[in-house]
């Protein structure tokens, strides 16, 4: 199985769209996103600009990320979008991943809105930010941001934050290194010693990992019998 880290930069949409923003309050203007195979190695990334809809680029997004009007002038919708982003996924089975679950609830919000089907490649989703909170001993109210978790392993970001694709390269990047316990006990060992945390060495991916895809598969079969036969 592979696994996909994907991440979205938004633009937010104007309070003139008011009914809009009763349904979401952005739209989706970058895809970023990496594949990793079985064995969670980096084998292909991906980039792509998408066209909002419904405003142009608000200034402080052009500040924070460098997308301009201009940049996304040529971008297809995200319809269009969204179909060549399935077809880089490809056919075989994957999981999808991403940095909290804020980029799921744009994505499930923004089709609502604009009246498009969620494919269905993003029903396996997983919060990873989640997983590597759990991982690290914090409680599930100290949510780390993306930069402050690459640190906690003695990483230094690569490449510019809030541009989507990097977003995603650098979050990967701690996917396959909890893979690996004894390295990931010795890298967060820092931190876990700031915390009191010698608890924190004997736990895995997997054993955490286990837990949580055996209820998000209960869930999806309590909600729809025939789509979790599928995951």
């Amino acid at each position: 199985m592979d696994h996909v880290f994907l991440d979205f930069e938004m633009n937010p949409i104007s309070r003139s769209h008011k009914e809009a923003r009763q349904v979401v309050r952005g739209e989706i203007i970058e895809i970023g996103a990496v594949k990793l195979d079985g064995d969670y190695l980096l084998t292909d990334r991906y980039s792509a600009y998408v066209k909002p809809a419904l405003c142009g680029i608000a200034p402080h997004i052009i500040t924070l990320t460098g997308i301009t009007d201009q940049k996304v002038a040529g971008a297809p919708p995200l319809s269009e979008a969204l179909e060549a982003f399935v077809r880089w996924i490809g056919p075989d089975p994957v999981r999808i991943y991403s940095w909290s679950d804020s980029d799921k609830k744009q994505l499930t919000r923004e089709c609502l809105l604009k009246e498009l089907s969620l494919p269905r490649v993003f029903h396996r989703w997983m919060d990873f930010q989640r997983i590597y909170t759990r991982l690290l001993g914090l409680s599930k109210r100290s949510r780390l941001s993306l930069s402050n978790a690459v640190g906690s392993v003695e990483n230094d970001f690569e490449g510019k934050q809030h541009s989507a694709m990097a977003d995603a390269e650098n979050a990967a990047s701690l996917l396959t290194l909890v893979k690996d316990r004894e390295a990931f006990a010795r890298r967060s060992k820092i931190i876990r010693e700031l915390m009191d945390g010698d608890s924190v060495a004997a736990t895995t991916l997997g054993d955490l990992y286990g837990d949580l895809f055996a209820q998000y598969i209960t869930s999806r079969r309590e909600a729809a019998p025939e789509e979790a036969a599928t995951v």
